[in-house]
């Protein structure tokens, strides 16, 4: 049976001054309270116009160079085997087998799971997708490979793979066509565009990082950093260093509230981001310590799909709710990995109080 591999992208965005001038011309008390008259009762999303295939075929990554194969195994998708190869891929994760074998590993970037090793390179996986990781004398260096949507790799769940050959890294699968059929965490469903295909990656593309700032170029413009500038939100702090890279931090009074809402503690990790999808221009300008996160606008998520943030689970937050029997409360709804409900933020003796109360859970 042919194994899978789907991973949908975050969103493939411009630089930084593409996002600025696409921010709409509003005022950031229209962003982020929900006014009961004026421009804020007709707000209204883009209509999502789905692309063409030849639209998606044009647009797959130029690094990743793709060679029709004369002998392949036919695409095939079965649910029942996918969820069957992921449980246990999970459950090995977690085995001392897996913990004793890549311990080197490991231990140098714990926030990877490993899955093979040709020479000095070693093949890992973040909730991002496929990354190589690089062995030097001193160092340890992870390079995202970019897999997008739109690429469906038959080494999804193999172990102990071939995956550097000839100097290239090499693997096998199809072009595809996704469609997310629901926010929730459910398979997608596939057109096929093209079968059979190998797709390799030079090291001298992937580990290409114009900007010195720590992120490969494929990964800035996976997550809608600037790759020619290591400091994408002009701010003195660079990229890799900046728990916000795509907004410059703000002090004031509902900046921290957001900050309260949003800086939960977590474990560390330098290739991985909590997303957040708001307008606000006060949510927009938070300074987390205990995560790094990736704040993006409604019309950022707009260019792939409308939907395809909500894959990994992007945290939501309407705007800022007033009612008149409470006046010194400001209520929020929200969805989350967790669940959706509302939050209450009040400030108390100076500090912000936030309280959490869910409508629905997702029991993860």
């Amino acid at each position: 049976m042919k194994v899978f591999y789907v991973l949908s992208c975050i969103l493939l965005l411009g630089c930084s001054q593409e996002k600025k001038e696409q921010k709409d011309k509003g005022s950031p008390e229209q962003h982020c309270f929900e006014l009961k008259e004026g421009i804020n009762n007709d707000d209204r999303m883009k209509k999502y116009v789905p692309p063409t295939n030849e639209q998606i075929l044009k647009a797959l990554p130029t690094h990743i160079h793709r060679q029709q194969l004369k002998n392949f195994t036919p695409f095939h998708y079965d649910k029942a085997t996918v969820q069957k190869l992921a449980g246990e891929e999970k459950a090995y994760f977690a085995s001392n087998a897996y913990q004793q074998k890549y311990s080197e590993w490991i231990a140098a970037l714990p926030e990877f799971n490993y899955v093979s090793v040709n020479d000095n390179y070693a093949l890992a996986k973040n909730r991002y997708g496929f990354w190589v990781v690089e062995k030097t004398e001193q160092s340890y260096k992870p390079y995202f490979l970019g897999f997008t949507q739109s690429f469906y790799l038959n080494e999804e769940y193999a172990k102990d793979q071939k995956f550097y050959r000839d100097g290239q890294f090499v693997f096998t699968g199809a072009v595809v066509h996704t469609e997310r059929l629901s926010s929730v965490p459910v398979l997608p469903q596939y057109e096929l565009l093209k079968d059979g295909v190998q797709f390799s990656v030079s090291p001298a593309d992937l580990k290409k990082d114009s900007d010195g700032d720590g992120f490969n170029d494929v990964f800035e413009e996976f997550i809608g950093l600037n790759p020619k500038s290591a400091d994408t939100d002009n701010d003195g702090i660079k990229d890799f260093k900046d728990h916000n890279p795509r907004f410059a931090s703000v002090q004031s009074d509902l900046a921290d509230m957001y900050n309260s809402i949003a800086d939960e503690p977590a474990a560390k990790m330098n290739y991985s981001f909590t997303e957040i999808l708001t307008n606000c221009d006060y949510f927009q300008q938070i300074n987390p310590k205990n995560r790094k996160v990736l704040i993006y606008t409604v019309d950022d998520k707009a260019p792939i799909k409308n939907d395809v943030l909500d894959v990994f689970f992007p945290r939501k937050y309407s705007k800022i709710l007033k009612y008149p029997n409470y006046p010194t409360i400001n209520f929020i709804d929200f969805a989350d990995e967790t669940g959706n409900g509302t939050i209450t933020a009040e400030k108390v003796n100076g500090v912000w109080d936030i309280k959490k109360k869910f409508t629905v859970t997702f029991g993860m």
